[in-house]
């Protein structure tokens, strides 16, 4: 199961056509709703890692790699992608993606697609917090971080501490129609 899911993942990733920036404007808002869902289910997952102390906490409370958190290193340190998906993903981003962010939450995403059934069944009612990123990713390409934001050109996302965003609404679906639905309304 985990090996579908994290081949099903590589294979989304590879189909992603990282220089299509007229889709970054047409889904701009969309986008920037994503990254606020991204920021909302990765500050869950903070929490409670840091509840069962699978991360330490931090002077401010905020991970020194936050927002960009290897969560999946955190519940299971020996989790490891095959050797043939990680090359798979490392070739195809040195060449079509090769921003290091981007790169980095990929292959935080691949981990987490790698992680056994049984390291998660601790975490029942948690979401997947990479799936939001990889959509994000789908509907556009990449993103910037500078000045205490994540940049979509047209639409600006703060980047503040975890705390900051476990109380917000959740996305109500990822569904491609949905998320088209809000880029009309922009």
């Amino acid at each position: 199961m985990k090996k579908i899911l994290a081949e099903s993942l590589v294979n989304r990733i590879s189909a992603i056509n990282w220089q299509e920036e007229e889709l970054s404007f047409t889904h701009g808002s969309s986008r920037a709703k994503l990254m606020r869902e991204y920021l909302r289910r990765v500050a869950l997952w903070v929490q409670e890692l840091e509840k069962n102390n699978l991360i330490p906490p931090f002077g401010a409370g905020q991970p020194e790699d936050w927002p960009f958190v290897d969560i999946a290193h955190r519940i299971d340190s020996s989790v490891s992608p095959s050797t043939e998906l990680s090359a798979r993903l490392n070739d195809f981003l040195s060449e079509h993606a090769s921003a290091p962010l981007t790169g980095k939450i990929c292959r935080f995403a691949l981990k987490w697609a790698s992680l056994p059934d049984e390291a998660l069944s601790k975490f029942p009612d948690f979401p997947d917090p990479f799936e939001p990123l990889i959509n994000l990713f789908e509907r556009g390409g990449g993103f910037w971080v500078e000045n205490g934001f994540i940049d979509f050109v047209e639409y600006r996302v703060r980047l503040s501490g975890w705390q900051d965003h476990i109380d917000r609404q959740p996305l109500s679906s990822l569904d491609s129609d949905y998320l088209d639905s809000l880029d009309e309304d922009q």
